[in-house]
């Protein structure tokens, strides 16, 4: 949900700019946006729980289910931030799935 919030509040406040001119009145615009910090929180809420997965489980077994985030920001995207739905993404995502079942088959 994080990567949703972030890419809404940066289509709010355009491109970031590559220029140091133009980059400081963009940051000072997203640090006074409240969602652009929800954002931020939840990247770093996100960290947290990656790291505290990656100490009680397999990396082999971990990184997976981290690919699963690729499905979920596909059908998020479409459902929330109303982003051009195409079948060859469909496919690939369920290749994903596809992969993550594969590999969690082979648990103990």
């Amino acid at each position: 949900m994080a990567q949703i919030i972030i890419k809404s509040r940066l289509t709010e406040h355009g491109a970031v700019p590559f220029g140091l001119a133009e980059g400081w009145p963009y940051l000072l615009g997203l640090l006074a946006d409240w969602r652009a910090w929800l954002g931020g929180l939840g990247l770093v809420a996100s960290s947290i729980l990656w790291y505290s997965a990656v100490s009680r489980i397999p990396l082999s077994l971990a990184f997976p289910f981290a690919a699963l985030a690729y499905p979920l920001v596909f059908a998020s995207s479409i459902l929330v931030l109303h982003e051009r739905f195409s079948w060859q993404s469909l496919a690939g995502n369920g290749l994903i799935v596809l992969g993550v079942v594969l590999a969690a088959s082979q648990l103990p």
